[in-house]
């Protein structure tokens, strides 16, 4: 798998995406948003690591307008 899109979980919002790389880095839960059998499910970043994930869409913000991009395989926020 390369991709999955995801939101903050358990009632947690960012609003930036430094706040994202913070929890992100913690290893707090993500909820999975994409489309597909994970779909509502949670995963972390230990969690990707061992899905073999390359990238991960964090959407964010009012209505989720905004999205960053966690890039697995360089470790950082775009």
């Amino acid at each position: 798998m390369f991709e999955l899109t995801v939101i903050a979980a358990y009632g947690r919002a960012y609003n930036s995406k430094a706040a994202i790389w913070a929890d992100w880095s913690d290893g707090k839960d993500f909820q999975i948003v994409s489309i597909g059998g994970s779909y509502g499910r949670y995963i972390n970043n230990a969690d990707a690591d061992r899905a073999g994930l390359a990238c991960v869409l964090v959407r964010y913000g009012k209505d989720y307008a905004k999205s960053a991009s966690v890039n697995l395989i360089k470790g950082l926020l775009n």
